[in-house]
């Protein structure tokens, strides 16, 4: 396995996460500095007094060359003797973390006494950026190990998204309380449901944040309860498709069945509520037809009629919706479940809890697919369906015989990122072959080890995630650049993904 080093300024949290990625990995680690005071038999500030700064270094070039642990992590100067960096850069990757110099300033403050060279920050600036790889604190550094244990999935995201927007609509309250962990698209849900809860607000405003799913779904529900809200938009979102409900009325409703079926489910929650009836007819076959089974099964539940015929939804006017005695219970969920059943199609053995296989998650398929491609010398695989399984299918092909072709693939370059383009570059970096039309995507697999490499998650949860399953092929350690973005669907997954490389 490559070895990795950390290096960067004093005070940065190099030893930190060196005893962080060790436990985590289950590999040994060397703290180069703590080697040094150990051989000479005092701390680091006497031997600066007692035989100044060049000894030292000539203890730090030796404890460099005889460090066998896999994770290593370097005093703050170690590697300003040119010899010391060749030597470290041939036998492994060395990351410089980047913390703010306010930071670093704070921490030298604080343990100025065991620390003789002070804040070099300002002096060693050219030197640490001299580096190829930088670490800062929404990078995840990764070192490969196969995930083992038990891991509960958090509430399905688009599950929970149409039972509180169904519940608001027959209390006009907000009983799904947050859940430790909750993810933002519901966050934004909740809050956009609070301000429409206010009779007072004509003229609310929503912050949709990042979230598809609380944009289309509530700008045709506030607008059938009569409200003319100020849509916040954040991050991608604001580039996305979106249609225009300021004069949302009864009748005929033409879409097109290829943009997003969250355009079909925003309108079957809201056409019930208005005084005439209505149809949604659509101008080409309906893809992600299963979200859309999902939202007539909550409507079900809530006593809304909806007439289904080829091609359109017929909506009734006038309808109500009938509050439960308890709100309705929230399936597990399969979106956030595929990188671990992705992870065990590479080696791991997760065992995922609580899912429901009977559930109308398009995302259930999941299983099945990975199946097909696994036992198949090359496939073909229509992601028109689910989406949102792309990024954990793409590595499982990665890493098996053959070549796959993903087609119906051309929404998912109007997601969070284009996730065709994120997850060339992703696959890429780690040595696989992946190239792609508008709407296909051909992964060659390739035999694992994986080389070491960074990614840049592009803000896209299921790039990082996606990324976090392949990193457990590599042959070194992985970076993942904009880590926290997994906040959007699964704000655990880090924690999870942890816990599963240290069973």
């Amino acid at each position: 396995m490559k070895r990795l080093y950390i290096y960067g300024a004093p005070a940065s949290g190099k030893s930190t996460l060196a005893r962080r990625l060790a436990k985590e990995s289950s590999l040994s680690f060397t703290d180069l500095d703590a080697e040094i005071v150990e051989k000479a038999g005092m701390p680091i500030s006497q031997i600066f007094a007692k035989h100044g700064e060049k000894a030292f270094r000539a203890l730090e070039s030796e404890a460099l060359r005889i460090a066998t642990a896999p994770i290593v992590a370097l005093g703050g100067g170690a590697l300003l003797d040119e010899e010391n960096r060749a030597f470290a850069e041939a036998n492994g990757a060395v990351v410089v973390l980047d913390v703010p110099e306010e930071e670093i300033a704070r921490r030298i403050a604080k343990d100025a006494p065991v620390r003789p060279l002070g804040d070099m920050l300002a002096r060693r600036r050219a030197h640490y950026a001299s580096f190829n790889l930088h670490a800062d604190c929404d990078t995840r550094v990764i070192m490969p190990v196969k995930l083992r244990g038990a891991v509960k999935v958090p509430d399905s995201k688009s599950h929970l998204h149409r039972l509180m927007i169904a519940d608001f609509l027959a209390t006009r309250r907000l009983r799904y309380r947050a859940a430790p962990g909750e993810c933002e698209d519901i966050a934004a849900t909740r809050r956009c449901l609070a301000a429409l809860a206010d009779d007072a607000q004509s003229n609310p405003v929503l912050d949709c944040g990042e979230s598809g799913s609380t944009l289309r779904f509530l700008a045709p529900v506030a607008a059938a309860l009569g409200k003319t809200p100020q849509f916040i938009r954040r991050g991608r979102l604001a580039e996305r498709p979106m249609l225009d409900y300021s004069h949302l009325a009864p009748g005929v409703h033409s879409l097109s069945g290829n943009v997003s079926s969250q355009f079909v489910t925003g309108l079957l929650f809201a056409l019930p509520l208005l005084e005439g009836d209505s149809s949604i007819v659509l101008s080409s076959p309906l893809e992600s037809r299963g979200y859309v089974d999902m939202t007539l099964a909550v409507l079900r539940e809530y006593g809304i009629e909806v007439h289904e015929r080829k091609g359109a939804f017929d909506v009734p006017g006038r309808q109500q919706y009938t509050p439960s005695a308890q709100p309705g219970k929230v399936e597990a969920d399969w979106s956030a479940a595929t990188f671990w059943i992705a992870a065990n199609a590479l080696g791991a053995n997760v065992d995922v809890l609580g899912l429901d296989d009977a559930s109308l998650q398009p995302d259930s398929s999941m299983r099945s697919l990975t199946d097909r491609i696994i036992k198949a010398d090359g496939s073909t695989i229509d992601v028109s369906q689910s989406p949102d399984l792309f990024p954990a299918l793409a590595v499982v092909a990665a890493a098996t015989p053959g070549i796959t072709h993903f087609t119906g693939a051309a929404r998912l370059r109007i997601k969070e990122s284009d996730r065709i383009a994120a997850m060339e570059r992703t696959l890429g970096a780690f040595g696989v072959q992946v190239s792609s039309t508008r709407d296909e995507v051909i992964v060659h697999g390739k035999a694992s080890p994986w080389q070491s490499c960074e990614i840049d998650a592009m803000n896209d949860h299921r790039i990082a995630m996606a990324g976090a399953i392949a990193s457990t092929l590599a042959d070194g350690p992985v970076m993942i650049h904009g880590a926290c973005c997994v906040a959007k669907s699964y704000p655990l997954f880090w924690e999870d993904f942890s816990r599963l490389s240290q069973q």
